[in-house]
């Protein structure tokens, strides 16, 4: 009977860790999903306005400004985590990314990088996250990986916006983006 005990015990704690794996992807993947709908929130309204704008003659300019200023919208996206290494997103789920290396929340350069992906991998990106709640791609790219933290508050990002000063990497990821998105543009058809 005692045998019989032990071995049940063993099906439930297998069980439940198969239970909390398959929680923490589900929660993975929401949190992607929720930092897509936050960024489709933030960036489609103004880019639907330029385009009404433009397309109308309202807003005269070349088609070389309207380009870069789509191009600005989506750099916001790739920067989504750029605070702490958590977008709002990240902070109400309770995720973080962080550096493999020093296991502190991933510099500015490095969740720039993971994002990068993003713009031409969305839909594998979800996958291999739902397969790796930890990394994706791009984690693999920038060496980052995200980490369960405690929940924050949406208005914590607010805090953390005060106290960034600004560094030399900052214009970095600035010039990394314009020659990422340069590159990316010479891709689209009807744009040279």
């Amino acid at each position: 009977m005692i045998a019989s005990n032990s071995a049940q015990k063993e099906v439930s704690v297998e069980s439940t860790s198969e239970t909390v794996d398959l929680n923490s992807r589900f929660l993975r993947i929401s949190s992607m999903l929720l930092d897509h709908l936050i960024m489709i929130i933030v960036i489609v309204p103004p880019l639907i306005i330029l385009m009404i704008l433009v397309s109308n003659d309202t807003l005269k300019m070349p088609e070389e400004i309207s380009l870069m200023l789509f191009f600005s919208l989506i750099f916001i996206y790739l920067n989504k985590d750029f605070i702490r290494g958590k977008s709002l997103a990240k902070r109400i789920v309770g995720y973080q990314v962080i550096s493999r290396q020093t296991e502190k929340p991933a510099s500015e350069l490095q969740c720039f990088v993971r994002n990068l992906t993003i713009t031409v991998a969305w839909p594998l990106e979800v996958l291999i996250g739902f397969i790796n709640p930890q990394r994706r791609i791009g984690d693999f790219l920038a060496n980052t990986k995200v980490v369960r933290t405690e929940r924050e508050k949406i208005n914590s990002i607010l805090t953390d916006i005060k106290g960034i000063k600004p560094r030399w990497s900052f214009v970095f990821i600035v010039l990394i983006g314009v020659f990422y998105f340069y590159l990316l543009s010479l891709t689209l058809p009807g744009i040279r």
